[in-house]
C-alpha cells in the first residue's frame, strides 16, 4: 500500500489534539511526500512554493482542532487517536492505492484526480469504483471530456475542482521591471515517451524545433542535457542537436526568475481537456509575462481572453509567433494591465482558493455541527 522503506514512525511528529474527534489524512501523489513531507517547505520538492498551500491548509485546520497528516502515517496514528474518525482525502494519490487503503475508523471522504487521463489513464478507469467508495470525486470537468462519464452518478458525487494557484511574494519579485526580452520563454522538462502531435508534449517539441534554433524561443528545464534510458534514441537526437547548435539549457530555481525577463511564455498543458487548467498559465501571469496558451478548450470561460494569447485562435504556431513578434510595447502593456486586473478580480478567487480552500471551508464552515 505504501513504500516499505518509508519511515512511518510518529514519535518525532507534533500530535495536535483532535478537538472534534476527527483526524484528517491527505494522500499525496508520490511516496516522496510521505512522512509529512507534503507540508515541508524546506524540501527540494517545494519548487516555486508548490507545497505552501498544503502547509497553510494544515496550519488552518489544526488551529481549528483538526490534526492533519499524510496518509502513510495512518496505522501509527491509530494508536494515538484511537477513538477518532480518520477522514481520508486522496490528493493526487493513485486511485488504486486510495481504493485499497482500509482500517479501523477510516472514512473515505474524497479523492482528487489532479493528473489528466494522458498521464494517469488507470485512475480514470477506476472512477466507478471511486464513486462507490468515496463521498466526493473531484475532476477537472464533470462532463466526460477526456474520459468516460459514469452512467449512474447524475452529478451527485462528481465535482469540478480548481487547481490551487496563489501569488506568493517570492514568485513575483521584480515582475514590473521594464526591460524584458522580446522573445518566448519555455520552461519544460525533456519528456519524450508520451509526445505526440496532438498533445502538449508534442506541441512543445514542435515549438522547440521551429523556434529555438532560429532564436525566437529560449528553452529552460531539466533532462535536455543528457541521454535518457527510457527514450535513448530521441533523447540522444535532441541532446546532440542542442549541443551542435550551441544551445545551453539551464534549470531555473524559480520559474519567476525566467518569466520576469521575457515578454512571452509558452504555456501548454499536457493535453486538451475542458477545465484542465494547471499552474502553467498562472506562473506566467504572476510575473506579468504574457502567456501563449494551449490546453483547456474552455479557457476563456475562466481567464479573460485579453490576458493571454490563445494558440487555438491561429492557423498554426508560426502565425501565432508572428503575431507576438508584431506587438508593440503599448500593445504588450495592455495585456499586462489586463493580467493585473484579472489577478485582483473575483474571477481569480476560485483559483486562489482552489481545492485547498474547498477542504478548509468543508471543515470550518460547519465545524460546530460536527
Amino acid at each position: 500500500m505504501f513504500k516499505n522503506n518509508v519511515d512511518t514512525s510518529i514519535k518525532d511528529l507534533a500530535l495536535p489534539p483532535a478537538e472534534h474527534g476527527i483526524v484528517i489524512l491527505l494522500d499525496p501523489p508520490s511516496y516522496h511526500y510521505h512522512n509529512n513531507r507534503f507540508f515541508d517547505l524546506n524540501t527540494p520538492l517545494n519548487r516555486d512554493q508548490t507545497l505552501k498551500p498544503n502547509l497553510k491548509l494544515k496550519q488552518t485546520l489544526e488551529r481549528a482542532g483538526y490534526p492533519v497528516f499524510t496518509a502513510d502515517l495512518f496505522h501509527g496514528l491509530q494508536n494515538v487517536y484511537g477513538n477518532c474518525e480518520f477522514h481520508y482525502w486522496g490528493f493526487g494519490s493513485p486511485a488504486a492505492r486510495a481504493l485499497k487503503l482500509s482500517g479501523r475508523g477510516l472514512k473515505k471522504m474524497g479523492v482528487v484526480l489532479f493528473e489528466p487521463p494522458l498521464i494517469k489513464p488507470r485512475d480514470y478507469k477506476h472512477i466507478p469504483k471511486l464513486l462507490a467508495s468515496f463521498d466526493n470525486v473531484f475532476l477537472h470537468n464533470t462532463i466526460g471530456d477526456g474520459y468516460s462519464l459514469p452512467p449512474n452518478d447524475s452529478g451527485r458525487k462528481l465535482k469540478k475542482f480548481y487547481w490551487t494557484n496563489r501569488k506568493y511574494p517570492s514568485a513575483c519579485v521584480n515582475s514590473n521591471q521594464k526591460k524584458r526580452l522580446s522573445k518566448i520563454a519555455l520552461i519544460a522538462g525533456a519528456h519524450f515517451t508520451k509526445a505526440k502531435y496532438e498533445n502538449g508534449y508534442g506541441k512543445r517539441l514542435e515549438a522547440v524545433k521551429k523556434f529555438t534554433f532560429e532564436g525566437s524561443l529560449d528553452l529552460f528545464g531539466f533532462g535536455w542535457n543528457r541521454i535518457q534510458l527510457r527514450s535513448p534514441f530521441i533523447s540522444a537526437y535532441w541532446y546532440l542537436r542542442l549541443v551542435l547548435a550551441r544551445v545551453v539549457v539551464t534549470q531555473p530555481s524559480k520559474k519567476s526568475d525566467v518569466y520576469r525577463n521575457y515578454d512571452f511564455s509558452l504555456c501548454f498543458e499536457n493535453m486538451a481537456m475542458s477545465g484542465y487548467i494547471t499552474e502553467k498559465i498562472f506562473d506566467s501571469l504572476f510575473s506579468r509575462c504574457i502567456p501563449i496558451y494551449w490546453g483547456a478548450p474552455d479557457i476563456k470561460e475562466y481567464i479573460p481572453e485579453n490576458c493571454f494569447i490563445d494558440l487555438n485562435d491561429f492557423k498554426n504556431i508560426e502565425e501565432c509567433v508572428a503575431y507576438c513578434n508584431n506587438l508593440n510595447s503599448e500593445e504588450k502593456e495592455i495585456y499586462r494591465i489586463e493580467i493585473d486586473r484579472f489577478l485582483e478580480s473575483d474571477n481569480f478567487k476560485k483559483f486562489k482558493n482552489g481545492i485547498h480552500g474547498f477542504l478548509s471551508d468543508f471543515y470550518l464552515a460547519d465545524r460546530n455541527q460536527r
